[in-house]
């Protein structure tokens, strides 16, 4: 009997906090990809499992919502589940929680299979060891939506990753884009990303340069990462508060 619902507690560390004492986008979606990932184990859909049959995991767009502010040197409840696959992808909700049962942070995120070799979405439902019994909850009433591109109002900023930042899947890892983002952002001191949502387009590889361009608008900020071709590799949009 598989369990479709996971619960994890994590302890939070100075390193996950920003000079203000502010959860870091990155640590949040690090959390997530703990997460899920362990729970991806425990169903039998794992990296490992996943890369013994030439395809993996992609994640194409994360959300999430702070709620309640977390703090440093204190545990976290973090609760995740798949929830029905599409032919092509699913849906992984999450909530972050303190110990007392208080939600933090909400979130969602889609993802689909991607083929190890040939770089094309796969068919994602096959790969699942039930057909029933998935979870229906969803953090947020509303369906998340692809982001706009946006005309850059600024000169960019050219970041160029190295060997750290890449994954076992061969490219950057998503939560080392929300520091390339905070970077830019580069918030003041009364400011706080409260909600945060980024679209993956395309992959980026070590050593590929790509800039970033952002800009803000009654109180959101837009970010986005573009190759020497032009093309989009990223958008984000933050509420900031």
């Amino acid at each position: 009997m598989f369990n479709t619902k996971f619960s994890k507690e994590y302890y939070l560390r100075t390193s996950d906090f920003d000079s203000r004492s502010r959860l870091l986008p990155s640590a949040i979606l690090d959390l997530f990809q703990e997460a899920a990932g362990t729970h991806a184990e425990e169903l039998g859909i794992g990296a490992e499992q996943m890369n013994a049959n030439n395809v993996m995991w992609v994640l194409m767009r994360v959300k999430y919502e702070v709620l309640e502010d977390a703090h440093p040197h204190t545990s976290v409840i973090v609760n995740t589940w798949p929830l029905v696959p599409t032919r092509l992808g699913f849906q992984r909700e999450y909530l972050i929680e303190s110990t007392e049962g208080k939600t933090l942070v909400k979130g969602t995120s889609e993802w689909v299979l991607v083929h190890t070799e040939k770089r094309k979405a796969v068919a994602v439902k096959d790969v699942y060891p039930f057909s029933e019994g998935f979870e229906t909850q969803t953090v947020f009433e509303e369906k998340t939506t692809k982001l706009h591109n946006f005309t850059p109002v600024s000169d960019g900023m050219i970041v160029v990753p190295g060997y750290s930042q890449i994954d076992v899947n061969g490219h950057v890892n998503n939560t080392k884009y929300a520091n390339y983002i905070l970077d830019i952002l580069s918030p003041a001191e009364d400011e706080s990303v409260c909600a945060f949502q980024i679209d993956y387009r395309k992959e980026v590889l070590a050593d590929m340069p790509v800039t970033l361009f952002c800009t803000r608008e009654d109180g959101e900020a837009f970010v986005k990462g573009v190759n020497s071709d032009g093309e989009n590799m990223f958008l984000c949009k933050m509420t900031l508060k």
